[in-house]
């Protein structure tokens, strides 16, 4: 198996999973992952064959270049492409963006609240959540460099009433820290309703290994491997 069509692979199979565990939402959303300065790995605009995202297969994913054309596959770029090609530009440390639409992280943009890291496992965040006030779909240029802009240097982003865009060194790294963020805004939600949450120090955060706990969510959402077993 070469090493594209692994690629293709986990993309899918973090399609899957991320749609299983209610971060990829009805039939939107996507994963890309960098695979050099000029091609990105990218979920394809599988609308129109009525696929949902808990099937989706290698055979979705295309090749893009950073102007959002499709050089390799059947499809064609989701619409909200310049996400990932406005963020691949400005971020060389990234190579993996998750775009999805979690409720409870939705909730805390409607109400221009920013998601602090509250979770022992969210401590990757280190800082507050930003909030992009923009609720359209991200679907020109201009608006992904705005996006991109907007991310700066965090892990995430939150778009006004629409959804989040994650980011990561690996597409296991993105995808995990998508559960970790909506995870914390859960936590952070209840605690509000208790009192005034306090978010984790710096020096009080562990050695956690994002990823260490991917083969976890695989196992729990993973529509392919429940069939099998």
């Amino acid at each position: 198996m070469n090493d594209l069509l692994i690629i293709k692979k986990k993309l899918a199979q973090a399609i899957r999973t991320l749609h299983g565990g209610g971060i990829l939402t009805l039939t939107v959303g996507h994963v890309s992952y960098r695979l050099s300065e000029e091609r990105i790995a990218i979920l394809g605009h599988t609308h129109k064959i009525f696929k949902t995202l808990d099937m989706i297969t290698e055979g979705e994913i295309i090749i893009m270049d950073l102007d959002g054309n499709t050089i390799e596959g059947k499809y064609e770029p989701p619409g909200e492409k310049y996400i990932h090609t406005e963020i691949y530009k400005k971020r060389p440390d990234i190579r993996s963006i998750v775009h999805g639409h979690p409720e409870i992280s939705i909730a805390f943009s409607v109400a221009g609240v920013g998601i602090v890291p509250v979770y022992y496992r969210a401590g990757q965040f280190q800082r507050e959540i930003p909030i992009m006030d923009f609720s359209g779909q991200i679907n020109t240029k201009k608006l992904g460099q705005q996006a991109a802009e907007s991310l700066g240097q965090s892990l995430a982003l939150l778009l006004r009433g629409h959804g989040v865009i994650i980011v990561g060194g690996s597409i296991e790294e993105a995808s995990v820290n998508a559960f970790a963020l909506e995870t914390n805004a859960r936590i952070q939600l209840y605690a509000s309703i208790l009192g005034s949450p306090r978010p984790i120090r710096v020096e009080e955060l562990g050695t956690h290994r994002p990823t260490s706990v991917w083969q976890y969510y695989i196992q729990r959402y993973d529509s392919m491997l429940k069939k099998i077993y």
